[in-house]
């Protein structure tokens, strides 16, 4: 069994903390830029790795929903050399056909079918679902009931909101934002928010502004 260590307290991580399966790893604590003291009865080692005594001893995940600063945290843990894991609840469908990256969450009920490809560091929530020979980068936040459908690509650092449809045989674009309830039914392009039915381009995101992509619509 493995020792884990959870980075972020907030609110995402209730949710990982419920889905880590007990027989699997053992939670140890957290670390957090802005909280202290205890968080759901464990610990909070403190703001650096290094505040964790033996702190190489441990397995990492990072359970932050912010899309931006998950990616930081998982870079950071990936420089040190040190073990990345999965959380996957254990109601999530996962087809034996499908390849799963590392320092994934994949949450209750989710489910992701063959042929598809999931990288790094995603957070697949709670009942979303990624169908047939999609292709997922890094660092993708696919929120709550979100569906892509066959043969989507979804490049990294993207935040799909709650509900928000996927057409399949699409692209959407690297940092973009797909607003909750959003219907896509063309490609969207790197760096802007569409929200709508079908979606339209809200805004763009300026390409230095790297706290955009976490924000939801």
């Amino acid at each position: 069994m493995k020792k884990i260590i959870l980075v972020g307290a907030g609110g995402h991580s209730k949710s990982v903390v419920d889905s880590i399966q007990k027989d699997q790893f053992e939670l140890c604590g957290f670390l957090d830029e802005n909280q202290v003291g205890m968080h759901m009865n464990y610990p909070i080692f403190g703001k650096r790795i290094e505040d964790i005594p033996h702190y190489e001893q441990y397995a990492y995940f990072v359970a932050i929903g912010n899309v931006d600063f998950r990616r930081k945290w998982y870079e950071k843990l990936k420089d040190m050399n040190l073990e990345l894991v999965n959380i996957i609840d254990p109601s999530a469908i996962i087809s034996l056909n499908a390849h799963i990256g590392i320092g994934n969450f994949i949450g209750k009920y989710a489910v992701i079918n063959a042929g598809a490809e999931i990288g790094d560091n995603n957070v697949i929530n709670t009942k979303a679902l990624i169908e047939h020979e999609c292709k997922v980068g890094n660092h993708i936040h696919l929120s709550t009931n979100a569906t892509i459908n066959g043969n989507v690509v979804v490049e990294d650092s993207v935040f799909i909101g709650s509900t928000a449809v996927c057409n399949g045989q699409l692209k959407i674009g690297e940092h973009s934002i797909v607003g909750s309830g959003s219907v896509v039914i063309r490609d969207v392009e790197p760096y802007c928010v569409v929200a709508g039915v079908p979606v339209k381009i809200i805004r763009r995101i300026e390409r230095n502004d790297t706290n955009s992509s976490g924000n939801r619509v």
